[in-house]
């Protein structure tokens, strides 16, 4: 392997493409900056933020007074590139300081960080620095190894069992701002270093109204963005902290938006894909305005904080940038990007990717080659016309690679539909290794993101219009496997439950084991009462899926009300995993169903208990539930606290605050129900019609008709047109 680096780095610098060698460290003698001993550190990574976006690389269209503000206050590094368009591996990259072949993520799913890999977390708590993280998105989960070396790290992510999906499997930004500005703040005068992961702008574009007037919601989500880094200033200022602290801002990649023909990211490498920003602000403002030029590694930025630390940096295939910031010209070297996304998710090839002063080159099945400077936008390839220059790069980049892609490993179900609902498609494994040549992602964009586009409309509830998307997909792509099973999950909730079965079992033909289509045949028939059929295909995906097969169809079976199959559903998922949160859950609810409440709070409290063990699960309405159950048994102080411990956890819960205004009711305590369910609204930014009317038909139906009256009035002044509230 090293005798193949050095051949490929010959090969390069021969073509004078890059020059490998670093400068002398006398160059720099007598101008360092840093290091900062007893410096803070706290690293941003804002989700999907390409850098051409941003007013400090040039964008005229979008609003981010604190990131500019961040800029003239500190340094900017003008060309910086991931390694991976895919949110895990590049923060892997980010944390370690390696590629993606050295550090072993290479895809969102099948891979985790192994704790051999060092993080930066890692190696400043080695140091004796108080380490702290909080992340916004499922995908960044503690299970992932990301999690390693931090004494405290946030993951709480609620799971929402009443949505698509499972769940949202993301959180507001101003949630993981709160919970690491409040970590920082209780540190005292310790050292620390923070990490703050925000996931907007990934997809769904939902700005808040404040943001809604730019151009593209996409920029209405980095004004957000922008707004939560000031937030997070603003707290470190308040405590006398930004001042001597060393604040880097980041992304771990950007988005297509189109430009290639794809709307997102993790198909492609090109440029709007993988570069990103890197804003560097140093202690005392030091080197403000500062912009350094050259091509920079995402893999550089965890030496350079280490190296500003004054800690060691060994073992990184990233380089300290230190010497830059005093002005030393950037040692030219090329930077690797991958994606292996099109060959784990549809058997399509994997993409690599070289990033030079100058050139950049795509190895694919019809490879690419663009001059950046002349053609930033990627559009004319110069692959005939420079094939010296396309042979020494793909021998290079190939080098990097380290060889054929590893296989990934088995990702239980939940994982998939959790990821799904975050809106990563091709959540399953490839059914099969192609028998050809794999296929040229550019030739499957357009399959690829009318899928998308699809898979955006079920997610949206407009199963109609789905249906007609997919079809279309299928038509041109009859073997896209996870295209023909979301048919039959939106054919089903169109009612047209004889042809969703016929969909999925076309995908059962193709791959006799894929255990999600077994689970939604089973979850088709246990609704339409053919016990028979629920429980052959609950028995064929239980071979590999044996805890999610039961537990899918207790839940299943509780939805239809029936509520003998739903406990034994249930305790067949808990005989097969005792780490089910939702089968105890479903014990619970059937047993309150039944007014079993001491049995019901048993099974509650295991699921609890359960879900603690499980760091970064939120179940909502689990608290209200046991509060319901307590207030039944005339513990109303102990229901009280149950409400209360659901409102902390979800603000405007429904559930939460609607059993404790009726506790608060049956108590006499009239205002502070009112008060409870108020919260429905005020507790909410995003309150709309619905909750108001929740509002109002809560009240009337506790026999509080004033106070109903008022809301109803206060609901038409906000919606006229709403016939509810006339």
């Amino acid at each position: 392997m090293r005798s193949a680096r050095r051949a490929a780095a010959v090969a390069v610098t021969g073509l004078g493409v890059v020059a490998l060698a670093m400068l002398p460290a006398a160059g720099c003698r007598g101008r360092e900056v840093g290091p900062f001993a007893d410096a803070p550190v706290v690293l941003v990574s804002i989700d999907t933020l390409r850098a051409d976006h941003l007013a400090a690389y040039g964008y005229r269209a979008g609003r981010t007074p604190r990131l500019d503000a961040l800029a003239r206050d500190g340094v900017v590094f003008e060309d910086v590139y991931s390694h991976c368009p895919l949110t895990l591996p590049a923060h892997a990259s980010l944390l370690t300081g390696l590629l993606p072949p050295h550090h072993g993520v290479r895809d969102n799913l099948g891979f985790a960080l192994d704790p051999s890999r060092r993080t930066l977390a890692a190696r400043y708590h080695a140091a004796g620095v108080a380490t702290g993280g909080a992340v916004s998105a499922y995908v960044l989960r503690r299970a992932t190894g990301i999690g390693a070396g931090f004494d405290w790290f946030d993951d709480a992510i609620p799971i929402d069992t009443t949505r698509r999906g499972l769940a949202e499997q993301q959180r507001d930004g101003a949630i993981t701002v709160e919970a690491v500005s409040s970590w920082i703040e209780a540190r005292g005068a310790q050292r620390f270093f923070a990490f703050l992961h925000l996931y907007e702008p990934h997809t769904p574009y939902t700005p808040p109204p404040a943001y809604r007037d730019l151009g593209h919601p996409y920029d209405g989500e980095i004004a957000y963005a922008d707004e939560l880094v000031g937030r997070l200033l603003d707290r470190l200022a308040a405590k006398g902290l930004l001042g001597r602290a060393i604040v880097a801002v980041t992304s771990d990649h950007g988005e297509g938006l189109g430009d290639h023909g794809e709307a997102e990211h993790g198909l492609f490498v090109y440029r709007e894909s993988v570069r990103v920003p890197w804003i560097l602000r140093l202690p005392g403002r030091l080197r403000a305005g500062t912009r350094v030029s050259g091509v920079v590694a995402q893999a550089d930025i965890a030496p350079t904080l280490l190296d500003l630390s004054g800690l060691e940096a060994r073992g990184m295939d990233g380089i300290s940038r230190r010497a830059a910031l005093a002005g030393a010209p950037v040692a030219a070297r090329p930077v690797y990007s991958e994606t292996l996304f099109p060959h784990y998710h549809f058997g399509w090839s994997e993409l690599l990717a070289a990033t030079d002063e100058r050139l950049r080159y795509i190895r694919a099945p019809r490879p690419e080659l663009y001059d950046i400077r002349d053609d930033p936008g990627e559009k004319r390839n110069l692959v005939a016309s420079r094939p010296q220059a396309a042979a020494g790069l793909q021998t290079w980049v190939e080098a990097q690679a380290g060889g054929a892609p590893p296989a990934a490993a088995a990702v239980p179900l939940d994982v998939r539909e959790r990821m799904q609902a975050l809106g990563y498609l091709g959540s399953g494994p490839a059914p099969s290794v192609p028998t050809g040549p794999a296929a040229d992602p550019k030739d499957r964009v357009a399959a690829y993101e009318a899928f998308r586009a699809a898979t955006a409309l079920r997610q949206e509830g407009r199963d109609a219009e789905a249906v007609a998307a997919l079809e279309k997909v299928l038509a041109s792509d009859p073997g896209m496997l996870d295209a023909r099973e979301v048919l039959g999950e939106c054919l089903f909730h169109l009612g047209r439950t004889r042809d969703a079965i016929a969909a999925l079992q076309a995908v059962l033909e193709r791959d006799p084991e894929r255990a999600s289509a077994h689970l939604a045949l089973a979850r088709l028939y246990a609704i339409g009462g053919n016990r028979a059929e629920m429980e052959r295909h609950a028995a064929r995906a239980a071979g590999a899926e044996p805890g999610k097969a039961f537990e899918m169809l207790a839940e299943a079976t509780f939805a239809a009300r029936r509520m003998d199959d739903a406990d034994a559903f249930a305790r067949r998922a808990v005989a097969a995993d005792p780490e089910r949160v939702i089968a105890h859950y479903v014990l619970g609810l059937v047993a309150a169903s039944r007014g079993k409440c001491e049995e019901a709070l048993g099974d509650y409290g295991r699921a609890d208990q359960t879900r603690q063990r499980q760091q970064g699960l939120v179940v909502p309405g689990l608290q209200a539930r046991i509060g319901e159950c307590l207030a039944r048994l005339g513990r109303e102080a102990e229901a009280e606290r149950a409400f209360q411990a659901e409102i902390a956890a979800q603000p405007s819960s429904v559930d939460g605050r609607m059993g404790l205004a009726i506790l608060y009711r049956s108590l006499g305590r009239d205002e502070a129900a009112r008060e409870a369910l108020a919260g429905i609204v005020t507790a909410n930014p995003q309150a709309g019609a619905n909750e108001y009317w929740t509002v109002v038909r809560s009240l009337a139906g506790l026999g509080d008709a004033p106070a109903a009256r008022q809301w109803a009035a206060r609901a038409r002044e906000r919606f006229p047109n709403d016939k509810r509230f006339r």
